[in-house]
């Protein structure tokens, strides 16, 4: 039984015992109020209920063909309450095989209800047999809380491209990015796609894993900056101007040029370290540019520390696939990780 906000089935029940209405009017009204009962996309307990004892206290005054009608009507609704059910059995021989046909043939899967309301999508994203379309349905109306559960249900495989879908909505959210970095069976590209969302500890052991990835493959770096180059980014981030700097970034590395680096955006500020190690940029002037693009780089001055360690601890190979991964794109390296 789903919950929901109260639905109008019987707003045209109220004068269903005047003398004014004729049985054809009233068998009528019935009978839409039943069909919007059945078409609701989600029924509450008291809507139930309600629905029940106003069926109940005109069913008697029907005659077999309204019966009948009605229990055409109800007879697939799983939430047809077994009262109304009982009635139609005992008093009209044409719906005598109604709970058979009700528990056999639901008039939608069940899971289609539970989609109704975000209590039902919120116990349908944690089963353990969700099937694609499901999944599709559920993570098209992009709720954080369904996306978390989806996250940490291990029958949700990464290799598919929903999980693709959610990875990539993870890089924008570090909540359900630290959600997916819990599960034993992320790729390693994926956890270096999740890199900046990582504790210290996870960070290492990502590093660690791509080192090892990359061990059987030779990697050049063949990034050499020019002091125009220099120049450019040293100005750019005199200025405070991140946009000029992501720019002299994404040309430098050879991204598209719709590339998002965000590198002002707080949790992400690694990623400018990131890039200035591969770039061969000096530690002095890295120190300049996390002084002068944006306070929140350098206030308090300790913050920059952890920026100059990411780039002392990280091997160059190493921190291009993890640029790589997060951005979602290929540069020099050509060929993604495992």
């Amino acid at each position: 039984m789903a919950s929901s906000p109260r639905p109008d089935f019987w707003s045209d029940l109220s004068g269903f015992g005047s003398s004014d209405n004729s049985s054809d009017a009233r068998a009528a009204l019935l009978k839409v109020n039943a069909e919007m009962f059945v078409a609701a996309a989600a029924r509450d307990r008291e809507s139930i209920e309600t629905f029940e004892s106003l069926v109940l206290g005109f069913l008697p005054k029907t005659d077999a063909t309204t019966r009948r009608d009605l229990a055409l009507i109800l007879k697939p609704c799983p939430d047809t309450p077994a009262s109304i059910l009982d009635y139609l059995a005992r008093h009209s021989p044409e719906a005598v095989n109604v709970h058979y046909d009700h528990a056999v043939h639901p008039s939608y899967p069940f899971g289609e209800r539970q989609l109704a309301t975000p209590e039902g999508r919120l116990a349908l994203a944690s089963q353990p047999d969700l099937d694609p379309a499901t999944i599709h349905k559920l993570l098209v109306l992009r709720e954080d809380a369904v996306e978390d559960v989806l996250a940490a249900n291990p029958a949700f495989l990464p290799d598919t491209a929903h999980f693709a879908d959610l990875l990539r909505r993870a890089r924008r959210r570090p909540a359900l990015a630290t959600i997916l970095l819990d599960r034993a069976d992320l790729p390693t590209a994926a956890q270096a796609a999740l890199y900046l969302a990582a504790s210290r500890e996870r960070r290492e052991a990502i590093r660690e894993r791509i080192a090892a990835s990359l061990a059987h493959r030779r990697v050049s770096l063949t990034f050499t900056l020019t002091e125009q180059d220099r120049a450019d980014l040293l100005a750019a981030s005199l200025k405070g101007d991140d946009h000029r700097l992501e720019t002299i970034l994404t040309a430098l590395f050879g991204f598209p040029a719709s590339t998002e680096w965000r590198l002002l955006a707080i949790g992400r500020h690694r990623l400018l370290a990131l890039a200035l190690n591969v770039l061969g940029v000096t530690r002095r002037d890295a120190i300049g540019i996390f002084l002068n693009l944006h306070p929140a780089l350098s206030y308090p001055f300790s913050a920059i520390r952890p920026l100059v360690q990411e780039m002392r601890d990280v091997p160059g190979p190493v921190a291009l696939a993890l640029i790589e991964c997060i951005l979602d794109v290929r540069t020099l390296s050509g060929e993604a990780l495992a």
